[in-house]
């Protein structure tokens, strides 16, 4: 493991003290650098060797909703914009690096917040960001990143595999993903063991933002002891299922500082005509109803000189 935390290091020091062209102090750097040096690397626009066999390129369907990629100029992607944002403006008021993303019950959509978010972030500049597939009882974020399955966490717990070997890298971004690898029946001894925080903290060392796609807080007690190992707890909520009375009990399992927010998934209470912003014929201050009527009046007038 100590191979990760020295090659993710080596990445960011003095290029001239090695005669890899790695570019100091950038996430593709760190990806060449991580990598074992047998595995064939392919060369990149910017002249900067990534290993094959650890690019991922997602090429999600409307149904994963990965809307970042999908849809960048949708409402939704201005949305994971905004809260990458803002988690970015309290980044620089207190310590917030590992970000664990949760929800109370399944089926609340936190994979798909934790990727959006990922793919997000990750955009900013100068942003490195790392996404651990944390849930390892039902793994579901490595579905959306690839069509097949990836080892990870489960194979380096069995030994059956070097972690450095399971970093991937999404195509063209600073975003790194450590996958869970097969589903585990019981992780929690895992989780709550000196080597797994061990291992966290090297592998996150190298990054701005490290983010834990967690298991739902109940009824298992995966996120409350993985929550004690990161800076800030962000909550899944879905409008419409979950039911207040469960999010009370599942919310008072943490330490009230670690709760950073709640994100409302597939929220209906906003209802923002996005597009209308970048339309070529938006409004310049004026109403809906009068941007209408002066569309119709010009056009009236094109009619009338044909």
């Amino acid at each position: 493991m100590s191979r990760v935390y020295e090659a993710l290091q080596r990445s960011q020091g003095d290029p001239k003290s090695s005669a890899s062209p790695l570019v100091a102090d950038r996430p593709e750097a760190v990806a060449a650098a991580a990598a074992a040096p047998e595995l064939a690397t392919v060369e990149t626009s910017e002249s900067l060797h990534v290993p094959a066999e650890r690019v991922l390129h997602p090429m999600p369907t409307p149904e994963q909703r990965l809307v970042a990629i999908s849809e960048p100029d949708s409402a939704g992607a201005e949305m994971f914009r905004v809260l990458a944002t803002r988690l970015a403006h309290m980044q620089n008021k207190r310590r917030l690096q590992k970000l664990l993303i949760t929800s109370s019950l399944v089926d609340e959509g936190k994979s798909v917040v934790s990727v959006n978010l990922a793919l997000s972030l990750a955009r900013r500049p100068d942003t490195r960001v790392l996404l651990i597939e944390a849930d390892l009882r039902r793994p579901s974020a490595s579905a959306l990143l690839s069509s097949s399955a990836l080892p990870g966490i489960s194979e380096w717990n069995d030994g059956k595999l070097v972690l450095e070997n399971s970093l991937y890298q999404v195509r063209d971004l600073p975003l790194w993903f450590l996958p869970a690898g097969h589903p585990m029946q019981e992780p929690l001894p895992l989780l709550e063991s000196d080597r797994f925080a061990k291992m966290l903290d090297q592998v996150s060392a190298s990054f701005d933002w490290v983010l834990l796609d967690a298991t739902p807080m109940l009824p298992m007690a995966d996120s409350t002891s993985l929550a004690r190992l990161c800076d800030g707890v962000l909550v899944v909520v879905r409008d419409g299922v979950t039911r207040k009375k469960i999010l009370n009990k599942a919310v008072a399992s943490l330490e009230r500082s670690k709760l950073v927010g709640v994100v409302f998934n597939e929220a209906t209470t906003l209802n923002i005509d996005y597009r209308q912003y970048y339309d070529g014929n938006h409004s310049n201050g004026k109403s809906r109803k009068e941007a209408k009527k002066a569309q119709k009046e010009a056009d009236q007038v094109k009619a009338a000189s044909a």
